[in-house]
């Protein structure tokens, strides 16, 4: 069975996903690599360990609770 680190991370992932908004989108306006992004979503580290910008964006535009 595979775990994951950070749950939270894989829910950013299918927010975006179920709105239906590009990671490379989401990930310019986050002012973060695609890549990053994807890591991120696949729950390889803490969403909080972003820089402020990046958790205002996806806070704003995910709408999770990110502390």
């Amino acid at each position: 069975m595979d775990t994951v680190s950070f749950p939270g991370g894989v829910k950013l992932g299918l927010r975006r996903r179920l709105l239906g908004i590009p990671l490379a989108e989401l990930a310019r306006d986050a002012r973060v690599q695609p890549e990053l992004l994807r890591r991120l979503e696949a729950g390889e580290f803490d969403p909080r360990s972003l820089h402020r910008l990046a958790r205002q964006v996806l806070s704003r535009t995910l709408d999770p609770p990110l502390d």
